[in-house]
């Protein structure tokens, strides 16, 4: 019972096709799945490597520039409403 058994030239091996066609496809699966990770690995690499090149350039609008607008806007706001308080005595009136 203890004995090793011996692999030499004359050793062979018998497996039914039914569990051969099981292991060739279980393989198959396997590197058509690591196949596609990888790809799916490498695709969002590039993309983050993308974004990161194109993350300077867009150029933040300077806070001068910003404060500018924002006061113009008060102004045509301020504008607005004096009219429509205008117009509304307007209406008043008649």
């Amino acid at each position: 019972m203890n004995q090793i058994a011996k692999v030499d030239d004359k050793s062979s091996l018998n497996i039914s096709l039914p569990y051969l066609a099981q292991i060739v496809v279980a393989i198959s699966v396997g590197v058509w799945g690591y196949a596609n990770i990888t790809e799916k690995i490498d695709t969002n690499a590039q993309e983050t490597r993308n974004l990161r090149g194109n993350q300077n350039n867009y150029i933040f609008p300077d806070i001068r520039t910003l404060e500018q607008q924002v006061v113009e806007l008060e102004k045509e706001v301020l504008i607005l409403k004096t009219e429509i308080e205008y117009y509304k005595k307007e209406l008043k009136e008649k």
